[in-house]
C-alpha cells in the first residue's frame, strides 16, 4: 500500500514510526504520547523497489488516549506527490502523507487487542484518501519475548488499492538486554482484482495472494527516550508479481 504506516507496522521500522500503545482498561485519565524520527528510507509494506521516500524521511506522530479509546496522527515526508503523478501542478506541501487514527484497546489476562481505523490523506491527490480497518493482537510469552499479529483491510476503492485488499503480519520481539531488542517480521497480502481503478490508474492485479516481505532488525536505546534501529528487509512481491529487492533501513527515533 501507499503507506503505513506501519500501521499499520512493524519490526524495527515500526520502532521508527509512531507506536499504538495499549492502555489499561481502568485508566480514565487523558494521556498523550508521541514520536519524532528520521529514517534512511520510508518503505511501506515491503515495497522496496519504490520506497515512499528514497532519501532521508522525517516522520512524526501523536496519540491522545482516554481510557481505552485513542485518536492519533502520523505523518511522513514523501519522495513524490500524487498531484505530479496525476498530471497536475504540485506544491511543496504535496509531498507528505497524513494518517489520522481512531482506535480502541483492550487487555485481557494473556492478550492485548487494538482495533483501529485509519484515514490516509495525500495533499493534491485525486481519489487517494483511503480508509483502512485493522486489528492488532499481541501476547507476551515471557518477560522478554512478545508475539504479535495484525490484519487490516481497505474499506473502499482508491487509486492505489481495491476495496477488500488485505494486509497481514506476524512479528516476534525479544529483549536481548536492557538496551537491545531484536525483531523478526513476516507479512503477506490478499489483493482483489476488481475495483473502480483496476486496469486504469491502479494497473492490472497479477497476484491475489502474495508474500510481501520478511525482515530482521535490532533496536538500541541510546538514551531513555532516544533509540537507534536497523532493519534488513527481504523483499517479496507486490500485486503486479514484481519481485522486490532486499534492502537495509536505519532510523533514529525520539519518544515523548
Amino acid at each position: 500500500m501507499k503507506i503505513l504506516k506501519q500501521a499499520v507496522v512493524l519490526g524495527c521500522t515500526a520502532a521508527c514510526s509512531l507506536s499504538i500503545f495499549a492502555y489499561e482498561p481502568e485508566s480514565k485519565q487523558i494521556t498523550t504520547s508521541g514520536n519524532l524520527s528520521v529514517v534512511s528510507k520510508y518503505v511501506s509494506r515491503g515495497l522496496t523497489n519504490a520506497p515512499e521516500d528514497d532519501d532521508l524521511a522525517i516522520q512524526a506522530g501523536l496519540n491522545v488516549a482516554y481510557g481505552n479509546f485513542y485518536v492519533g496522527y502520523w505523518g511522513s515526508t514523501l519522495g513524490y506527490s500524487y498531484a505530479e503523478a496525476q498530471g497536475r501542478k504540485e506544491h511543496s506541501s504535496d509531498k507528505f502523507e497524513h494518517d489520522f487514527l481512531l482506535g480502541y484497546t483492550h487487555s485481557s489476562q494473556n492478550y492485548d487487542f487494538d482495533l483501529w481505523n485509519a484515514t490516509y490523506y495525500y495533499p493534491g491527490g485525486k481519489n487517494t484518501t483511503g480508509n483502512e480497518l485493522g486489528l492488532n493482537v499481541s501476547r507476551a510469552l515471557n518477560e522478554k519475548t512478545t508475539v504479535s499479529g495484525s490484519v487490516s483491510t481497505y474499506l473502499y476503492d482508491v487509486a492505489y488499492a481495491n476495496q477488500g485488499d488485505t494486509f497481514y503480519t506476524l512479528n516476534v520481539s525479544h529483549q536481548l538486554n536492557e538496551r537491545l531488542t531484536a525483531n523478526a517480521t513476516a507479512a503477506g497480502s490478499y489483493f482483489r482484482d476488481e475495483g473502480k481503478y483496476e486496469g486504469g490508474e491502479l494497473g492490472d492485479t497479477e497476484k491475489n495472494h502474495a508474500f510481501r516481505y520478511a525482515s530482521a532488525g535490532l533496536s538500541y536505546v541510546l538514551l531513555p527516550k532516544l533509540s537507534l534501529s536497523g532493519e534488513y528487509i527481504f523483499g517479496g512481491y507486490d500485486r503486479y508479481a514484481d519481485k522486490q529487492r532486499d534492502l537495509a533501513v536505519f532510523g533514529l527515533s525520539y519518544d515523548f
